[in-house]
């Protein structure tokens, strides 16, 4: 890479459209100069988006009298820290002019599709810049954007903060960004304008996004197969987070909840080798708890009572009470999202992101944590499953005796040993695996039946009266299923998993 051509490295947070009037009186005290600018940038691509496809932004922007293009590459992207390569020149007019790129640009975009592209969305806002100072010396040049995403007769509101990295480390930019996040619950954004606008044009609707596979291969260490979990786990949660907070989609909640249950079992796993500060631990707990309430109503709402309605006899009082039960759903909902808003997380997806960024977990550890940190991925993996396998056989051995508590135990026993397996899945190959994976999915989904069953029946005791005779119909319900049980079916998921090899 040559000086002409630098690395871009910039944070980017999500503004509260709210708290911009806040964030520039905060900046006023600043003694930094703004500096303020409308711009208008229109993007190109070939009309099947191929080179959005390929991980390239291509635009011409601009400010004021000026006419600038750029060309962007996809780089290294966490938690809003964004690593990109950018070429950019001035150009004439709004037109594109490939003969002002230089060739290292140019291999970016083959010469068979140049002559294909065609403006496809536009960027119209305004751009607030402050040239500031970080910690240790370093210099970040601040950017407020308030504007539009344009695609045809379609719209999307920008409200974002940009902190790019002039000279110094990138943990200056997290400095800031914690600051930010405390004080207007700016949430970390990895996506840019040109994937938002791509988004736009395409009419791609945003949606709740399930966990990833992680990229593991052969011959890490174990402190690198932990930072790539923990960093899957994170993005699970950050991509679900604007939804939770905005969307009534319920699946939202389901996956964000799921990534921090997900967090929670590899910090658990690696707690040898690679210990997390008991405060970014504390915040994983309080935003878990937070999401815990609503999603259990959700699957009341959605999952457990329509499976009932059919067998009550009145229609009309199994509506009121339905009603009730609504009612009760979006006061939790309310609360959940209230108690997020406390939890700031936004500032805790930001801690964690710096502390991954300074490889925190080799900070005060000792000889025998470091040896374990730098230990073969491969070797460690096999020796946690074979753990987690034998906590999950003994109490399979056993189901028959186990107590209602004790079963609870053996269901998050048999889900954090399918976590670990997901995790470290790329480090085997083979039906063995998919099948002992399916078996502990199965086993996971027979005992949680019954889990179901508990929980439903003490929310139908907290909506009590309000909701009318139907309540005591369906804990009625609820009480015969967890008396009859699953016992059959469990003990043979059981015996199935007792029977099946392991795969490593």
């Amino acid at each position: 890479m040559t000086n002409q051509h630098p690395q871009e490295i910039e944070l980017k947070l999500q503004l509260p459209p709210g708290a911009v009037d806040a964030f520039l009186a905060r900046m006023a005290r600043r003694r930094a100069r703004p500096v303020a600018l409308t711009f208008v940038t229109r993007y190109f691509d070939t009309p099947d988006f191929a080179l959005s496809a390929a991980g390239v932004a291509l635009r011409v922007r601009r400010a004021g009298r000026r006419w600038l293009q750029t060309l962007k590459t996809e780089g290294a992207r966490q938690g809003g820290l964004s690593r990109r390569i950018e070429f950019e020149m001035p150009t004439r007019g709004g037109a594109l002019d490939w003969t002002r790129f230089p060739p290292e640009a140019l291999a970016y975009v083959p010469e068979a599709l140049r002559g294909e592209v065609v403006p496809v969305f536009e960027t119209h806002f305004r751009r607030t810049a402050w040239q500031v100072n970080g910690r240790a010396g370093a210099r970040i040049e601040v950017a407020l954007d308030v504007g539009e995403i344009v695609a045809g007769a379609r719209s999307q509101p920008i409200s974002e903060i940009e902190l790019e990295l002039k000279a110094g480390q990138p943990d200056a930019l997290f400095a800031l960004a914690l600051e930010w996040a405390g004080a207007f619950g700016c949430l970390p954004l990895d996506l840019s304008k040109a994937e938002r606008g791509v988004r736009l044009a395409r009419g791609v609707a945003a949606a709740p996004m399930k966990s990833a596979e992680v990229a593991l291969g052969h011959g890490l260490s174990v402190e690198d197969g932990f930072a790539a979990i923990v960093q899957g786990c994170l993005a699970h949660f950050q991509a679900n987070l604007p939804g939770v907070l905005a969307s009534d989609d319920i699946e939202y909640v389901h996956q964000a909840r799921v990534a921090l249950r997900r967090l929670r079992a590899a910090l658990r796993l690696f707690r040898g080798a690679c210990v997390v500060p008991q405060a970014l631990m504390a915040g994983a707990r309080g935003l878990a708890a937070s999401l815990g309430p609503a999603r259990d109503w959700d699957v009341l709402v959605v999952e457990t009572l329509p499976a009932i309605a059919p067998h009550y006899p009145d229609a009309d009082a199994w509506q009121c009470g339905l009603t009730a039960i609504e009612a009760r759903r979006q006061e939790v909902r309310a609360a959940m999202r209230a108690a997020l808003g406390a939890a700031q997380p936004g500032a805790w997806l930001l801690g964690m992101q710096r502390w991954l960024l300074q490889q925190g977990w080799r900070a005060d550890v000792t000889q025998a944590q470091r040896l374990a940190q730098l230990a073969p991925l491969d070797d460690w993996t096999r020796r946690v499953l074979k753990r987690g396998h034998r906590r999950i056989a003994r109490d399979a051995r056993a189901f028959g005796a186990l107590s209602p508590v004790a079963r609870h135990a053996l269901r998050i026993a048999i889900k954090r040993q399918r976590y670990a397996v997901e995790f470290f899945q790329p480090l085997f190959a083979g039906k063995r695996q998919a099948r002992y994976l399916a078996i502990l999915r199965d086993a996971q989904d027979s005992l949680g039946r019954a889990n179901d069953a508990r929980v439903a029946s003490t929310l139908m005791a907290a909506v009590g009266a309000a909701a009318g005779p139907m309540a005591d119909f369906v804990r009625g319900w609820l009480a015969a299923r967890l008396a009859a049980g699953d016992d059959a079916a469990c003990a043979a998921h059981m015996q199935t998993f007792l029977d099946t090899p392991t795969f490593w």
